[in-house]
């Protein structure tokens, strides 16, 4: 009997135990239910359904830029109502094994399976993309191109930059500063996929308008910066070697900024040459700070992403037609009150 008794005793633990994770189980369900029922299903209206999918596929990058364009995104997607799902791409050059183009085609061929409301596409470099946009287009889905500034193939809708604004407010600050005994050092972009010859690059012709009738100032010398890291530094030191007498440099963009500095400072120039930046971050903000950069205009990244998600949700409800719009910037440091 006593052997009996011992053989049932793991019999009945078991059971205990069993019991016993039964009774948290059920315990749980109920608290589930009870949360359930006290909040969602007796208060309905405080669940948010989003009344439209729109997917964003960017560039996988720390640039500033990018951050700021994506805050854009966010805010103007919950300001109308959008859920707002972002795919994406490595930086990787055109035309490698993987390369962006592959990549960005992945993302727009799930986006188009998934049903999306609309997609923005910031346009990768080199890429025409007129054919993502007959493609939405046969789906009946808008689809919303960003650029720094427009392609000259771009015939449909689309967000960019404005360069052409931006050399114009670059030319006019270094007047202001030196008069018309400028003498202008530009460095452009590496990337021509836009398809504008040398001295029609929207920059270069915005600061060329600004000179027109100013007698004397002038732009001596423009040089693309390289595609390596120190691109815009190697540019800016070639460009200082073979035109000594430029007292004014103007950058597109962070990487020339940065580069155009080391370089003034490397030469022991600091205040003796002016350099006009571009764009924010960390490093640029610091050469304001100690005098180096003169100042920096900033391109609104913010308002092209809600820009963007304006005019994807703007078609969908009828209340605007595919266009083609431009964004601002503003310039650090403010002095003066003003820019």
């Amino acid at each position: 009997m006593k052997r009996a008794a011992w053989r049932m005793l793991p019999i009945v633990v078991f059971g205990v135990a069993l019991a016993g994770a039964l009774a948290i189980n059920i315990s749980l369900v109920n608290r589930s239910r009870n949360a359930l029922t006290s909040t969602i299903l007796r208060n309905p209206a405080t669940v948010r359904t989003a009344k439209f999918h729109i997917v964003a596929i960017l560039p996988d990058t720390a640039d500033p830029f990018y951050t700021h364009l994506i805050e854009g995104l966010r805010e103007e997607s919950e300001r109308q109502n959008a859920a707002l799902q972002i795919f994406y791409y490595t930086s990787t050059a055109i035309g490698e094994a993987g390369s962006t183009s592959e990549e960005v085609l992945r993302w727009f061929e799930i986006a188009l399976r998934s049903k999306a409301d609309g997609i923005i596409l910031f346009q990768p470099k080199g890429m025409d993309v007129q054919r993502f946009a007959q493609k939405a287009e046969s789906e009946r889905i808008p689809f919303v191109p960003l650029a720094m500034d427009a392609p000259q193939s771009w015939t449909r809708s689309g967000v960019t930059g404005d360069s052409f604004s931006q050399g114009k407010e670059a030319s006019t600050l270094v007047l202001g500063l030196l008069g018309t005994v400028v003498r202008i050092g530009i460095i452009l972009s590496s990337d021509t996929s836009l398809g504008y010859a040398f001295n029609e690059e929207p920059f270069y012709r915005g600061v060329e308008e600004v000179l027109k009738g100013r007698p004397g100032a002038a732009i001596a010398a423009a040089v693309r910066e390289e595609e390596s890291i120190l691109g815009g530094e190697d540019a800016c030191a070639r460009m200082l070697t073979e035109h000594p007498d430029i007292n004014a440099i103007l950058c597109i963009d962070a990487k020339a900024t940065i580069g155009a500095a080391q370089v003034i400072i490397d030469r022991g120039n600091v205040g003796q040459s002016i350099i006009i930046g571009a764009d924010e971050n960390s490093e640029v903000n610091r050469l304001i700070e100690k005098g180096v950069v003169h100042a920096s205009i900033v391109r609104d990244a913010a308002a092209m992403g809600r820009s963007g998600i304006s005019l994807v949700v703007g078609q969908l409800i009828g209340t605007r037609s595919p266009e083609r719009i431009s964004v601002g910037y503003h310039v650090i440091p403010v002095r003066g009150g003003s820019p």
